[in-house]
């Protein structure tokens, strides 16, 4: 887990995905750079500082940093680190597309006769879910060591 502060988590790896830690970690700083948490030249933290807070490999966060790099959400200053390229946030494709498949949910659970409360009722059960998963992945993973 990285902390911008001591309340800010900026990423935590979710042991229940199927998408490879390098992705989580795209994407969860995509999403802050789109949604202004990093600000455009702001210097991102160093692969090695990155890899040690979040206890994951070096070349993982290589391999989100150089993916980063090649969408155009950042740039590599030689000698110097990762910086938010300027006009990144503008660019919210990923997010609109991902905002357009919620729609497409909505509406299904429309046609299905559903309310909008319902709708919400049903999401907030299904994120609760997620979360609850979440919880009993990191408690397995952090008793793997406390074994005897």
């Amino acid at each position: 887990m990285i902390l911008r502060n001591s309340d800010d988590i900026i990423f935590k790896v979710d042991e229940t995905s199927d998408l490879p830690i390098w992705a989580q970690l795209r994407n969860r700083i995509a999403y802050l750079i789109r949604t202004g948490f990093f600000a455009a030249g702001e210097q991102l933290p160093s692969v090695r500082s990155l890899a040690a807070d979040a206890k994951i490999n070096y070349n993982t966060v290589t391999k989100a940093y150089r993916d980063l790099e090649l969408s155009g959400l950042i740039v590599s200053v030689r000698g110097r680190g990762m910086f938010v390229q300027k006009g990144a946030a503008n660019e919210n494709a990923e997010v609109e597309a991902a905002d357009a498949l919620l729609e497409s949910c909505i509406r299904q659970y429309k046609a299905q006769g559903m309310t909008y409360r319902e709708i919400r009722e049903r999401a907030n059960e299904i994120i609760g879910e997620l979360e609850r998963r979440v919880r009993e992945a990191e408690e397995e993973r952090q008793s793997y060591g406390t074994q005897e």
